[in-house]
This record gives structure tokens, C-alpha cells and sequence, in this order.
């Protein structure tokens, strides 16, 4: 079997979003496999937009296979084979399209969440049970979504990758000497989890020994890549039904020791006590003693930023998952047109 000539990628929208993220990837491993692609797109944001600092836009931007087009201009050869992530979207492929794409139309689906009937209103529910192709995103992903999809369809879990060596630490780990005050670095965006901890960190006797430091909105990654180098500690936070989680993945290339919850996707690199300490979701309590525990055992510490992250974090290659991917596009195949490449950023169109 060989490769499809074409792919259309729906993006949901232009954001520093994990979800967003992941659909550019899969744009990138279609050019990367000589695939021509077209990324179908809300407008662009500002040129300055921080979404412009992720290196797979960077990268999409060489290739002259990748065109961008508008997704109020949606519409296809009758042979496509599309691939969306957002719910909504589905709604508008099929209103481009004269007949079913079947098994040449595929959801990425990126949340446990997608098997709750309450969640969005039970959208995301009742698209499992329409036929086409699917790729969960981890062995959570899956498991959740199994019971429920058409049996007409196909599911896949490609074991997510991402570009975490963007925010390794070139510079060697060093013990953390016990005079060394910690660093700790949370997100506010989703939820004030990382605020809690703060102020409950202000009656702890450790308070002396930590700095806390937040980060209220989403940075480019080079700017997100230096507060993690910052950071001796990083709070993950996040959703209670999430896929992955990048953060995590990122933080721990970075350095920092990682305290999360288990939330479904992110047990594909969590270890509790070799890479990451691990507590019950949402427990202030549980993180302060967390943090406590690192304050006066540097030796757990450095064996969480020294350890065996980059063994774990190995598994999550962007190369594994192109080469999944390409044996799912093969499963697809056929033959339609081709596009014109775009500058994703500037909207230089060229050949």
C-alpha cells in the first residue's frame, strides 16, 4: 500500500493550546511523508502572535507542499481524506462533501473526555458513534472511547510525541544543595490550584525555603522554555479528563521535578517517585506536602531532575508518531489534487 498525494488538515483555532499543537504536528508528518496538504484555518492572528514561536509552524513554513486556506472556504475532491480534531467540525465536512469519506475521514481525538455524555453538551459522545477513522492519542484515550465507537470504523492509538527536546537543559543537572531555596512555577489559566498551594505555602514552615512563581498567561515557547529552566519545581494542572498533558513532558525535559495528578493520558511518562511525585487531584494539601517532602529531601529531588527521565521521554518521539501515522494514511489511500504551499505567518502564498 502507498501513501495518499493529499491531506486536509481542520486546525480549531491559533493557540498555544496541547490540542492545537497536535494537529499541527500531524499537518507537518503529512509534508513530511510528501504528502501535499492543505491546513484549513480560521484567520490569522497578528504576525507577534506567540502561536508564531512554535517551531512546527517554523517548520511548516519550509515546506512548499503545505498550502493554508480559510475554513469558511471548505470544500474537497470527492477522494479526500480529511483529518479534524474539533467536534463542530465535523458538521462542516459534511456539508462539503457530496458523499460519506468513510474510513478516509479521521478524528484525532484528544481527551478521556470525549466518553463523557455530559461533557460539550454529549457532542463529543455521539460522534463516537458515527463511522470513521480514529486515533486516540494515548492508551487512556482508547480505553475510554473502545466501548463506544462504531464498530464500522477503525480506532489507532499513536502514542503521542512532542518536541520536548525544545526545552531540554543544555546545561548539565548539578546537585541541588539543601541551602538552595526551590523554585516552584505554576500556570493560572486553567484553574487557580497553583494559588492555593501559594497562599497555603505562606503557614508552612518550609515558607522561607520556597519562592513561588506563576505564569497567568500563555508564553511563546521560548519564553515558556526559560521559566521551566527557572524552575527547581514544576506544578502540573491539569484538566480532570485530559489526554496527555504536555506540560509535564516538557517540564520534565527541562529539569524541573514535576508534582501532577494522574488524570488519564499523562501516565504514559508519569512514574511516581522515579520521575514525578504523584497526588490526588486538586488536594492543596497533598501538594504542599509534596513540596514540603523536596525541601528537606534533596536526595528525592535530584533524583527526580537527575533520574530516568530521558528514558520516558524517549517513547514520545514526533518521529514514532509519523511512522504510525503513515501506516494509517496507507490503510486510507487514494489519489486526489494537489495545493499551494502558504507562509503560514505572513500569507505568502508560492509554488
Amino acid at each position: 500500500m502507498t501513501l495518499p498525494s493529499t491531506l486536509d488538515v481542520l486546525l480549531p483555532f491559533w493557540g498555544m493550546a496541547g490540542g492545537v499543537i497536535k494537529v499541527l504536528d500531524y499537518a507537518e508528518h503529512a509534508a513530511q511523508l510528501d504528502i501535499e496538504t492543505t491546513l484549513w484555518a480560521p484567520p490569522r492572528p497578528d504576525p507577534g502572535d506567540t502561536v508564531f514561536t512554535l517551531p512546527v509552524i517554523e517548520r511548516l513554513n519550509t515546506h512548499s507542499s503545505v498550502s493554508l486556506r480559510g475554513l469558511d472556504d471548505l470544500e474537497f475532491d470527492d477522494d479526500a481524506t480529511v483529518l479534524f480534531t474539533e467536534v463542530g467540525h465535523h458538521r462542516l465536512i459534511e456539508a462539503a462533501m457530496d458523499r460519506p469519506l468513510g474510513d478516509r475521514l479521521i478524528h484525532l481525538v484528544q481527551g478521556t473526555r470525549h466518553a463523557n455524555a455530559r461533557w460539550n453538551g454529549g457532542a463529543n459522545y455521539r460522534l463516537l458513534h458515527r463511522p470513521m477513522t480514529r486515533i486516540a492519542v494515548s492508551t487512556a484515550v482508547a480505553d475510554a472511547i473502545e466501548p463506544l465507537v462504531n464498530p464500522n470504523g477503525r480506532t489507532v492509538t499513536i502514542r503521542e510525541g512532542h518536541d520536548w527536546p525544545f526545552f531540554a537543559n543544555d546545561v548539565p543537572a548539578s546537585p541541588v544543595p539543601a541551602s538552595h531555596r526551590l523554585r516552584i512555577l505554576y500556570t493560572t489559566w486553567k484553574t487557580d490550584l497553583g494559588e492555593r498551594i501559594a497562599r497555603r505555602l505562606d503557614d508552612s514552615p518550609v515558607h522561607d525555603d520556597v519562592a513561588c512563581i506563576s505564569v497567568s498567561t500563555p508564553l511563546g515557547w521560548p519564553a515558556l522554555r526559560n521559566r521551566y529552566h527557572g524552575a527547581d519545581v514544576f506544578i502540573c494542572t491539569p484538566g480532570p479528563e485530559e489526554g496527555f498533558y504536555l506540560p509535564g513532558l516538557e517540564a520534565m525535559a527541562a529539569g524541573a521535578a514535576v508534582i501532577t495528578s494522574l488524570v488519564g493520558g499523562n501516565a504514559e511518562y508519569v512514574r511516581d517517585g522515579e520521575n514525578a511525585i504523584v497526588v490526588p487531584y486538586d488536594d492543596v494539601d497533598a501538594h504542599v506536602q509534596a513540596i514540603e517532602r523536596l525541601v528537606t529531601d534533596r536526595s528525592l529531588l535530584n533524583r527526580l531532575t537527575q533520574g530516568p527521565a530521558t528514558e520516558v521521554l524517549s517513547n514520545h518521539s514526533l518521529a514514532d508518531e509519523r511512522m504510525a501515522f503513515a501506516d494509517v494514511l496507507r490503510e486510507v489511500n487514494r489519489e486526489p489534487a494537489s495545493a499551494v504551499g502558504y507562509d503560514l505567518e505572513h500569507g505568502a502564498a508560492h509554488r
